[in-house]
């Protein structure tokens, strides 16, 4: 992930990328993570940790809903995934939980450091509610040294905050093009849920990247497209609801490329901008059998800006072996490198290796 926003705030830190074995119980998608001695990162949600032996975790992710309430009256708000956690075999020296705040942000014409002195975690354990003070708090997690586990989120005592935030686009199975354009915080959790729900109405999803700067949550915001259409709502606040809210965008005589544009109407000015190409449209339906790496292949080649650590997290992975990462590291610019990683080490491989490839791509991006 990437924000200009804090981008000041960049730590040299190293972790390995880990993608966790998922099952199904009762409907809810569990991860298992399984680790030796080192730093990990897991793919699907961001969920960090150090041990200093062999681990096993299980995890998923758990609804705010019966905690809002609580976290109302106290002045708190969610600020990330709330991650049920369970330590199978093995300790965890530290663990990382992920957040959405944006802390590089300024407020009217200052930058505020004392907002990370708000920063908490939420600890449910049987029937009781705990805030806990965290050990350390960097732009996209924070820390807690030598951590027992049941369910934690990240909380922030604030009315508002900054948050870094998504803009996922589905073309609905319809006659005519419809898009659902789901504008919500950067939590794995929303994305889980926009995604399950989009995939039983047999949507797919069209790429586009994130908006480049961090966004006042419960702020409103237009979206308008170059073409005649018809969207609704007219407005839409930033929030962290489950299942997420969206504007649906009607265009009854799609054929040719057009812009879609996020306004925010406090601030007046258009952040977010994106053409929408009419093969990407066109092909989300028409080619629905063919895998979404392949599908939006153009679109990742010409909108990744991150391909080290994608490459890094395709090694590690064991999707690319060393000498593809080094012949397409060697290349010069960005887009040179995905041309050369699709029409190299990517060419021919399997649908488990390009499902592996779009979770990279889906957490870099």
């Amino acid at each position: 992930m990437e924000c200009l926003s804090c981008s000041h705030l960049k730590t040299a830190e190293m972790w390995i990328a880990l993608e966790p074995l998922v099952s199904t119980e009762n409907e809810i998608s569990i991860y298992r993570l399984e680790s030796i001695a080192g730093r990990y990162e897991c793919t699907i949600s961001g969920l960090r940790w150090v041990c200093e032996s062999k681990v096993t975790l299980l995890y998923h992710f758990s609804s705010w809903d019966p905690h809002r309430a609580v976290l109302q009256s106290m002045g708190y708000r969610q600020a990330g995934p709330l991650l049920d956690i369970k330590i199978i075999e093995g300790k965890l020296k530290e663990v990382h939980l992920p957040h959405f705040a944006c802390f590089g942000a300024r407020v009217g014409d200052r930058y505020d450091p004392a907002i990370k002195q708000k920063v908490r975690v939420l600890h449910v354990e049987g029937r009781g509610v705990s805030i806990e003070q965290v050990d350390k708090v960097t732009r996209f997690h924070v820390k807690i040294l030598h951590p027992s586990f049941s369910l934690r989120g990240v909380i922030l005592q604030a009315l508002g905050c900054s948050v870094h935030c998504d803009l996922q686009i589905y073309r609905a199975r319809t006659a005519h093009l419809t898009l659902h354009a789901y504008l919500m915080p950067c939590d794995p959790a929303l994305t889980q849920a926009v995604e399950k729900q989009e995939k039983c109405h047999g949507s797919t999803r069209i790429l586009t990247p994130r908006p480049e700067k961090s966004q006042w949550l419960t702020s409103d915001f237009y979206l308008t497209t170059s073409c005649p259409s018809d969207v609704n709502p007219r407005r839409l606040e930033l929030a962290h609801v489950d299942p997420p809210n969206f504007f649906e965008v009607f265009i009854r005589d799609a054929d040719l490329d057009f812009s879609l544009n996020l306004s925010c109407k406090s601030r007046k000015q258009t952040i977010w901008n994106h053409e929408i190409r009419a093969a990407e449209y066109r092909g989300s339906i028409l080619t629905s059998d063919q895998h979404f790496v392949d599908l939006h292949q153009t679109a990742l080649i010409d909108r990744v800006s991150q391909v080290g650590p994608i490459l890094d997290r395709l090694l590690k992975s064991g999707v690319i072996t060393a000498d593809g990462y080094s012949d397409v590291i060697a290349e010069r610019n960005n887009q040179k490198k995905m041309r050369a990683l699709f029409d190299g080490p990517l060419k021919g491989c399997g649908p488990e290796c390009k499902d592996r490839t779009l979770l990279v791509c889906g957490f870099i991006f």
